[in-house]
């Protein structure tokens, strides 16, 4: 998704013109076709199999695992197997933690702080794992409303057994595309870059076609990254990259938009290898930077982002206290006015609070207003819903399948329908009165969200972008002290500098993640963090290199 403008926060208002119009946002190469498809063919597994055997009452759980099936899709395949693996086993895990708590807790005081603790480390985790989208909300939801489902002891077993076997039939509906096109990951993320860089040679003063660029790099270096590609594949993917690393530094250098728009047609549409693109010898040494800094080895952060993200004094701390104490106060304040299961108004917080508050706030008009629209649709389905566990199974498969193609064109629009989804399913099996139901969940959009903002503005995290902005100076001088070791002969200094520059490498980029769009804080040009990265790779190349600098 391209990243927004940064803006004094004084002058920020939410888009409330632009949600109440329904925007759509046209995106180029979006895979919401395979996240689609993944939860129809994962969920109508499951559901057949349960109805065929006549325990179509149980489906919930098999849905609960069938909802994997809409991650991964942005990875390559090389990674997709291992992080989905262990995403399904989280799942599972997580699942099970919240069905024993839900049978051995009473108190709905204890429900909520529960579910708090839950929403706000599922958010950490999701966030550091960077497994993309749908993010954390899917999990959140799904923890939050098991806590208050009512479980027994006897049924934890089954429950749980349904939900893993569900998610081991979507680990193989998300792999399966492997069989046919293993490099299609790489390829529609390449093609986003290019697509992103012809925009820039277009329209070279245009700041946000240049944000979209760099997040477009950012992205792409991360496939390359996770990719299983070797040799000349691996080469030419990354040549790509360093190619659009060019424009954005100088969007007017040789090239051109329509063949940007033609090699990214083809790396798309194709199956063979990638396009040629040619480099110079400063960029195929920047290449060669960025091998030796993946070869060596990498910090405790790198090796274990999500154990690293709930360490003492960790950048994802603020992040963790604004959902923890929003969903926090928005559950006990629904439940002081008389909601019998505020569980909606935790992951109405949850899911308002974004690690940044710009994304915070913009986000607040836009799940406020979908939510509430989205309750009015769940009153119209819920009559059938509610009584007809295959009905209800059928909608959840078809609402999710439709909002992973409108979600990221526009949030509000997509919340209408995801909203009729998750009550679906948190409301499975129940004989609650409409109505009732209907106000309740009103109470709880109204409070989840107020309360979600104003934790998430009274919870401030300013430090980061200064501290990105620090990290690319220091990087940056690194660089050019990495150069001037390389030219000497002592092994010591050039083994200092190739650690500081890797480690330098590291802590930027870590940085530069946290740091969007957070407010009251220095801005940091994307662009820059880039050129900055460049410098030093190509200084890492020339301490690598056994003459001395190339």
């Amino acid at each position: 998704m391209p990243r927004q403008p940064l803006t004094d926060a004084i002058r920020i208002r939410p888009d409330l013109r632009g949600a109440v119009t329904l925007r759509m946002q046209r995106l180029p190469h979006d895979a919401w076709i395979l996240r689609s498809a993944s939860i129809l063919v994962a969920g109508l597994i499951p559901v057949a199999a349960l109805g065929a055997t006549s325990h179509i009452e149980l489906v919930v759980y098999a849905l609960v695992g069938s909802m994997t099936a809409l991650f991964g899709h942005g990875l390559p395949y090389a990674q997709r197997a291992r992080t989905h693996a262990g995403l399904v086993a989280a799942i599972v895990l997580a699942s099970a933690c919240a069905l024993a708590l839900s049978a051995a807790l009473t108190s709905t005081l204890a429900l909520i702080a529960a579910a708090s603790v839950f929403a706000a480390a599922t958010k950490v985790a999701v966030e550091a794992s960077r497994v993309g989208p749908p993010g954390a909300i899917i999990p959140t939801f799904l923890f939050s409303g098991f806590l208050f489902v009512g479980e027994s002891w006897a049924e934890i077993p089954v429950h749980v057994a349904l939900i893993a076997g569900a998610g081991a039939v979507a680990w193989l509906v998300v792999m399966a595309p492997a069989l046919w096109n293993r490099r299609g990951p790489e390829r529609r993320t390449l093609a986003r870059m290019l697509l992103a860089a012809g925009a820039l040679h277009e329209a070279p003063h245009d700041a946000q076609a240049r944000r979209t660029l760099a997040a477009a790099i950012h992205d792409a270096w991360g496939a390359a990254t996770m990719s299983g590609a070797t040799g000349a594949e691996r080469r030419t993917l990354e040549a790509h990259i360093v190619a659009a690393e060019r424009v954005l530094t100088d969007p007017t250098v040789r090239g051109s938009a329509g063949s940007a728009r033609a090699d990214a047609r083809a790396i798309r549409r194709g199956r063979g290898p990638f396009p040629p693109a040619p480099l110079t010898a400063d960029e195929s040494a920047e290449i060669a930077g960025a091998h030796a800094e993946r070869a060596a080895p990498r910090a405790f952060a790198d090796r274990h982002p999500i154990l690293a993200a709930f360490r003492p004094g960790s950048p994802h701390a603020p992040f963790f206290w604004r959902v923890l104490l929003g969903c926090a106060a928005a559950a006990i304040v629904a439940h002081l006015v008389g909601v019998g299961r505020p569980f909606w108004a935790v992951v109405t917080a949850a899911s308002l609070i974004q690690p940044n508050l710009l994304l915070t706030w913009r986000r607040a008009p836009q799940r406020t207003i979908g939510a509430v629209l989205g309750v009015g649709l769940f009153a119209l389905v819920a009559p059938v819903a509610l009584t007809d566990p295959l009905v209800a199974a059928v909608l959840v498969l078809v609402f999710n399948a439709t909002a992973e193609f409108l979600i990221p064109r526009s949030y509000l629009v997509g919340q209408i329908v995801v909203t009729p989804m998750a009550l679906i399913i948190s409301e499975f099996g129940r004989a609650a009165p409409v109505p009732e139901l209907v106000v309740d969940r009103l109470l709880d959009t109204v409070i989840g969200s107020a309360l979600g903002l104003a934790a998430a503005l009274a919870i401030r995290n300013g430090h980061v972008r200064r501290r990105t902005k620090e990290l690319a100076d220091d990087l940056e001088r690194a660089s050019a002290g990495a150069r001037s070791a390389a030219d000497g002969a002592d092994p010591a200094a050039r083994e200092a500098a190739r650690r500081g520059l890797i480690s330098g490498l590291a802590r930027l980029r870590r940085s530069f993640q946290q740091s969007d769009g957070e407010w009251w804080a220095h801005a940091v040009d994307e662009a820059r963090v880039i050129d900055v990265e460049r410098q030093a790779h190509r200084a890492l190349a020339a301490l690598e290199a056994p003459g001395g600098p190339r």
